[in-house]
């Protein structure tokens, strides 16, 4: 289980709230990502697509130090935080819709709360699938439920819950929609309020 020293080590006031209900939150969200991982073994090589500061390739790197693990992400302040905090993960500056800088391969390619932000995200998918991994691991909001807790703790009422920077909701079944053309679906669960699912490549 995540720590409150290991949220501390983060910039980002998701991770830094002392909301101690939104900690449990996201302790099990990962404890949720862990058991997904798990199921994808062997795992040998990883890629954290938007890796942001490294909350998840971070923990995960320092609890399988057998495993190589890989970042990219857009912004360079991010990245600069992660190699500071996390030497293990491989920080790479560079967008989810152009990928062919990186040399694979890669075991297992995870995507967190990433492909609710892209006006493409198929694109995204896409240059995912160039890694030939034997799995992906997707997590975006699960809506309406990230919405309605944005609502009810006052957050974003005039975009009636809704992040600014979401520009795609996802339900289990429309998130299917997108998926199920490339990938077969090995399982899809929630963690209150996040959609995860274990996915492998057609």
């Amino acid at each position: 289980m995540v720590p409150d020293s290991y949220f501390d080590r983060f910039s980002t006031p998701k991770y830094r709230s002392r909301n101690p209900l939104q900690r449990v939150l996201i302790r099990r969200f990962v404890d949720r990502v862990r058991h997904l991982f798990h199921q994808a073994e062997p795992v040998k090589s990883v890629l954290e697509v938007g890796v942001g500061e490294g909350f998840l390739s971070g923990y995960l790197s320092e609890i399988m130090p057998d495993i190589r693990f890989t970042g990219v992400d857009l912004d360079p302040d991010d990245l600069q935080l992660l190699q500071e905090k996390f030497s293990r993960v491989e920080a790479h500056q560079g967008s989810a819709y152009d990928l062919s800088f990186l040399s694979g391969p890669f075991d297992l390619v995870i995507c967190a709360e990433i492909l609710e932000h892209l006006d493409t995200p198929e694109r995204a998918l896409d240059e995912v699938l160039q890694f030939e991994p034997a799995h992906v691991l997707l997590t975006v909001p699960h809506e309406p439920w990230f919405r309605l807790s944005n609502l009810l703790r006052g957050k974003n009422i005039s975009r009636l819950g809704n992040d600014i920077e979401h520009v795609n909701q996802w339900g289990p079944r429309s998130f299917r929609k997108l998926l199920e053309s490339r990938f077969d679906i090995r399982q899809m669960t929630t963690s209150y309020p996040w959609l995860l699912t274990l996915l492998a490549p057609k």
